[in-house]
């Protein structure tokens, strides 16, 4: 399997949460992140070619993953309170930018499993 197009998406994600954070003017959490970048290259790493060209092609698709491995990798525990209460508290959730999806894990109902 390539490993050109998990590392892209690596990178992609790891840039969506370090913009996430600095959107929220909270400091992000580097170990964690790390963490959640990894979980998401090991799944990844599970999926077929045609699966990752399809993510690569289709930002919509990204996002169901993008927040699934944002919950399963334990990074959304952190600063979850503080996160919930600017969430609901701000005009962050009207923004255009793409980083932002991340609080639908704290304002949303959850994802639906990527295909």
């Amino acid at each position: 399997m390539a490993t050109e197009p998990v590392q892209t998406l690596r990178e992609e994600y790891r840039v969506h949460l370090q913009t996430f954070y600095a959107h929220l003017n909270l400091a992000p959490p580097y170990h964690s992140i790390e963490k959640a970048v990894q979980h998401l290259s090991n799944t990844l790493r599970t999926k077929p070619d045609s699966f990752l060209q399809a993510l690569l092609k289709d930002p919509e698709k990204k996002w169901p993953l993008y927040e699934k491995i944002f919950e399963a990798s334990g990074l959304s525990q952190k600063h979850r309170g503080i996160i919930k209460q600017l969430a609901l508290t701000s005009a962050l959730s009207t923004s255009k930018d793409e980083s932002l999806r991340f609080l639908r894990v704290f304002t949303g109902p959850s994802s639906p499993e990527p295909c």
